[in-house]
């Protein structure tokens, strides 16, 4: 009762007051997933998210705060793509696309859970199939892509993903994300001589070892498929040599040294992919979305809070 008499009495000052605390509580929200995500508990993670979201979108109301929710949207979208939560992660970067100007790096987290949504592979249950919601006689295979860890899982595909790259790069050319994922995803999409000048840029450019990592293992890959294994194997081998517990290149590198009839070195390529830690692959944070951007941006939010 207190607190509905004080609100009566509030007058606009009050109000306008109150409404500049939002982002502060917004952006402590964001720092309380954060420390959900570490304990290991991402359903607490998730509503915290879902909390600050509400705060974000009454800040927008509020109008002056226009950056802060832009950076909050990309924030809380990568933190739900880091945790499996496809639908959520889809959900808020849309929101985010629809409540700001497009800005270059919520275009490529955008893109990045469409590419990881459209790459998913799709396969039938094998027994005791799981019944659809709202399903009665007939049993319906549940098909893994459609239902996500946070819900049903958007329409999206590689197309929709390489559309949302490409706006990204021609709002900010140096994106080297952006650059190396519309490599991947023109790979995928069967057009192995458009992916490769992407790719190989990324790889001649970015100064993170891991980006470098991901762009000679996805350029192995593109020469694959143009047919040639003596420069899919050069490149797999500077994967290797930047990130040398990188297991999936390891793999890659191995394979293509067996195709080139070149055993012992093809034996040892494997045994080093046996020996090496697979949770520091470089791949492990790509499908992850961008991990490694959330802290940065979660300084950023703090710093834009008035």
């Amino acid at each position: 009762m207190k607190g509905a008499a004080l609100a009566g009495h509030a007058t606009h000052d009050d109000v306008a007051q109150g409404e500049a605390t939002l982002p502060a509580a917004a952006a402590l929200l964001s720092d309380a997933a954060l420390r959900a995500l570490h304990q290991g508990d991402p359903r607490r993670a998730r509503w915290e998210l879902q909390a600050a979201a509400r705060l974000a979108h009454a800040t927008r109301s509020t109008g002056g705060f226009a950056s802060f929710t832009q950076r909050f949207y990309l924030v809380a979208g990568l933190m739900l793509h880091g945790m499996a939560d496809l639908a959520g992660a889809y959900e808020m970067l849309s929101e985010g696309r629809r409540h700001t100007e497009d800005d270059a790096e919520l275009l490529l987290a955008l893109g990045a859970v469409s590419e990881t949504i459209a790459a998913l592979r799709k396969y039938e249950l094998p027994e005791e199939p799981r019944r659809q919601a709202g399903s009665r006689d007939e049993p319906q295979f549940v098909i893994e892509g459609e239902l996500g860890e946070g819900g049903r899982l958007p329409r999206t595909d590689l197309a929709d993903a390489q559309a949302l790259y490409t706006k990204a790069l021609r709002r900010d050319s140096g994106l080297l994300e952006a650059r190396l994922r519309l490599g991947r995803v023109l790979l995928l999409r069967g057009r192995p001589r458009e992916a490769l000048p992407e790719l190989e840029r990324v790889g001649r450019e970015s100064p993170r070892p891991s980006q470098c990592y991901m762009a000679w293992l996805f350029e192995g890959r593109t020469r694959e498929r143009l047919g040639d294994l003596q420069g899919a194997a050069t490149a797999f081998a500077a994967a290797v040599e930047r990130v040398p517990q990188g297991q999936s290149a390891l793999v890659a590198l191995g394979r293509a040294l067996d195709r080139l009839g070149e055993g012992t070195r093809a034996q040892d390529a494997f045994e080093s992919a046996l020996q090496a830690e697979a949770q520091r692959d470089p791949w492990l944070d790509y499908i992850k979305g961008q991990p490694d951007r959330i802290d940065p941006l979660l300084e950023e939010l703090r710093r834009l809070v008035p």
